[in-house]
């Protein structure tokens, strides 16, 4: 479940009578907050956009502010580059980490699959997969697809909940495609109304598995695209398309096959295969020439398995860095697609974050890691490829990010900052000791601007043990003498942490008149599985308990009133929202709740059965987690959104929580968006969302005009 953005056309729908929205910049403090936000947005920090190292290893070049600098290597000292020219001989570091292209439509599969090469083309069409080889017309390579029984392409499911993007799968010669064989006929359907404004409505249909619901059945087969180039096309294609194809042995039929690659040399066709119940994750890989499957890696987990663990091939693409949780933190292993040899590289009571680099001419893997006091702040870590030594290369309790290395692993660039602090860019000794500092932030950057910089809190968990992390902004009119609404904007769900200790621009929403909280509660991802499986079957009971620990620990706060506290969220946020009027109405007095599953069981299964196993193995969890079954318990002031194209949460949860509330004669607001899909809602939604919390929170900006609707 990810958020996203759509703009588009929007109507109101409303269950009860309010203020007219009012545009942001015209509610009271709302264009000091534009104004702020610009002046922020165009200021110049000083920051690195480049970094070239000499192959002497005597000096580095860096772009700052579009001039190029050199500093010496020895002695850090920094001089413009004679006439502003890099050395042709300072080639950039090529780091292993690739950029995507343009994808598919979210949720989808790319319809048409290039060879590596260009020569040749494979598409899916109809349901069948069509190959058109070099210099040579199109030929079907199947014929017997279907509407539900489709080869070269997937589902929506797997495009969202497994990333799946791709279905056709191309060797790196091109002597083989192979492609899923995806079989979708026994899932059901959830049928949406599209074109809500026009004449007469169309029905748009998608096979969608809910919790319990059958899933869909992935195969994989592949074609030996050099002989089937090499032949005429054939007077019966059927008897011709079966002499070409293979089918792939992958096993049981209730699980998930995704994650399909051929490995560098082409020799073997490597996919992930996870059990329904997701805690059972095996990397496995079939031979080329024989089809032969085989285990490489396998993961168990008591509760789930991240789907995707980090994989990255060394130079002789046989060796591959692989990152487990069996610990209960993730690591990093070197493993082998020849051998059963493990290698454990990294260790330690906290987990790995990215690969910056795997630097092999050095026996080096450069890595991210959070060792560090604060435990969402990311540290620059070093490992040999034989694991026998691993250091932390950063030395303090701040975020660091931006890494360069140097060609000769002596020596890295790294950037560090804090929430208030903006970034400074440095060069390190890989044996210790900062050479020069080469941007350096400003140091009043909020006090000459008269405005209170933002701040990273840390606050106890639900439990009264476990620490969690958020970020507090202010209004610039902050009197903690005064009394303030406090706004949580939320997400909090797995696999998404959202608090960062990043430099943060000023919340231009505080000029409304807010304290506004972001908080990452147990069961978002980066500290370990204990915290992460927190939420394992019960969504909305820690995650929501510890929501609510944080107002209340944070409304002791000077300044904060703890009778005017508002929440928003979107998605799996939205959720959050809306539940937390359901359980801690005394707590939370107003939400908005965007595009939300209002009961688990209206999700789609791979994710929800992920965390929430079926209806029928949890029907306590789902129960106890549905925003729907105990609506009646709801107290507070509600804005309901949601989009009626939103093939992800589907309406129906909108919809079906407003009819539990209509049942009950419950006051709350609702706007329904006939265009839009799943995400935000553009200027209708953002005016309408303020004018809401400033009205029922009764934020009372610094200069808000004496007389309005707004004022408390």
């Amino acid at each position: 479940m990810r958020r996203t953005i759509s703009w588009v056309v929007a109507v109101m729908l409303t269950a009860s009578a309010s203020a007219d929205w009012i545009p942001f910049n015209q509610l009271p403090g709302g264009a000091r907050g534009e104004e702020i936000a610009s002046e922020f947005a165009s200021q110049r920090l000083a920051s690195i956009r480049d970094v070239r190292w000499d192959p002497a290893h005597t000096s580095a070049w860096f772009r700052k502010d579009g001039e190029w600098f050199t500093v010496n290597l020895s002695t850090g000292e920094i001089t413009a580059a004679p006439g502003g020219n890099v050395p042709a001989a300072a080639a950039p570091r090529i780091s292993h980490q690739r950029g995507g292209g343009a994808g598919p439509q979210r949720g989808r599969q790319h319809a048409v699959t290039p060879s590596v090469d260009g020569t040749m083309l494979a598409e899916s069409r109809g349901g069948n997969l069509y190959l058109k080889c070099d210099g040579k017309p199109e030929r079907a390579v199947t014929t017997d697809g279907t509407a539900t029984m489709r080869y070269g392409t997937a589902s929506w499911v797997y495009g969202e909940e497994l990333d799946q993007s791709t279905a056709m799968w191309w060797s790196p010669q091109g002597e083989q495609l192979a492609f899923y064989k995806f079989d979708d006929g026994n899932v059901p359907l959830y049928t949406l109304l599209s074109g809500l404004t026009k004449l007469r409505p169309s029905i748009e249909t998608e096979r969608y598995p809910k919790p319990g619901d059958p899933n869909p059945t992935a195969g994989l087969c592949v074609v030996d695209v050099k002989e089937f180039c090499a032949t005429d096309a054939p007077a019966d294609p059927v008897a011709d398309a079966s002499s070409f194809i293979r089918s792939i042995d992958v096993g049981s039929a209730d699980q998930y096959i995704y994650g399909v690659a051929y490995s560098p040399r082409g020799d073997q066709l490597l996919f992930h295969r996870l059990n329904r119940r997701h805690d059972v994750l095996e990397l496995c890989s079939a031979d080329a020439a024989t089809g032969v499957v085989r285990v490489i890696v396998r993961e168990e987990q008591p509760c789930w398995n991240h789907h995707r663990p980090q994989m990255e091939y060394l130079a002789d693409g046989r060796r591959f860095i692989w990152s487990t949780e069996k610990s209960g933190f993730k690591q990093y292993e070197l493993r082998s697609l020849d051998t059963e040899s493990v290698i454990t590289l990294t260790s330690g009571d906290y987990p790995v974050g990215k690969i910056v680099e795997v630097h092999e001419e050095a026996g080096l893997l450069f890595y991210t890691a959070f060792p560090a006091e604060t435990p969402i702040n990311p540290q620059l870590m070093s490992v040999t490829l034989d694991g026998t030594e691993q250091r932390r290369l950063t030395a303090h309790d701040r975020h660091y990010g931006r890494f360069r290395i140097s060609s000769d692993a002596q020596f890295f660039v790294a950037s560090d900052e804090t929430i208030a602090e903006p970034p400074s860019t440095r060069l390190y000794r890989m044996s210790g000791g900062i050479v020069a500092t080469l941007a350096q932030a400003p140091s009043d950057v909020w006090s000459s601007r008269r405005l209170p910089p933002p701040q990273l809190v840390c606050v106890k968990a639900a439990d009264g043990v476990t620490d969690l992390y958020g970020t507090l902004h202010f209004p610039s009119g902050f009197d903690s003498a005064r009394s303030w609404p406090l706004l949580v904007e939320v997400y909090g769900g797995p696999y998404f942490a959202t608090v960062s200790n990043t430099f943060s621009a000023p919340a231009r929403e505080c000029e409304l008149g807010f304290v506004m909280l972001r908080l990452d509660n147990r069961g978002t991802p980066g500290r370990g599985k204990a915290f992460e499986d927190a939420t394992y079957l019960k969504l909305g009971g820690p995650d929501m308990d510890d929501q609510a620990a944080a107002v209340r620990q944070l409304s002791t706060r000077a300044g904060i009133d703890p009778t005017r506290v508002g929440i928003t969220g979107m998605s799996y946020g939205g959720y959050i929202a809306a539940l937390a009027l359901v359980r801690f109405p005394d707590i939370f007095k107003a939400a908005v709740a965007r595009s939300g599953p209002m009961d688990w069981r209206q999700y789609d299964s791979i994710y929800t059965e992920r965390f929430m196993r079926t209806p029928a193995e949890n029907k306590v969890g789902y129960d106890d987690g549905s925003v729907v079954l105990h609506a009646d318990r709801m107290a507070g002031k509600l804005l309901l959104i949601h989009g009626m194209q939103d093939d992800n949460v589907h309406p129906s949860n909108g919809w079906a929580l407003a009819q539990k509330l209509y049942d009950r004669d419950f006051s709350f607001d609702m706007l329904f968006f006939p265009k839009a899909a799943h995400g935000g809602f553009g200027p209708t939604e953002e005016n309408a969302m303020w004018t809401f919390f400033t009205r029922e929170l009764k934020a009372s900006p610094l200069g808000s005009v004496p007389g309005s609707i707004l004022d408390p």
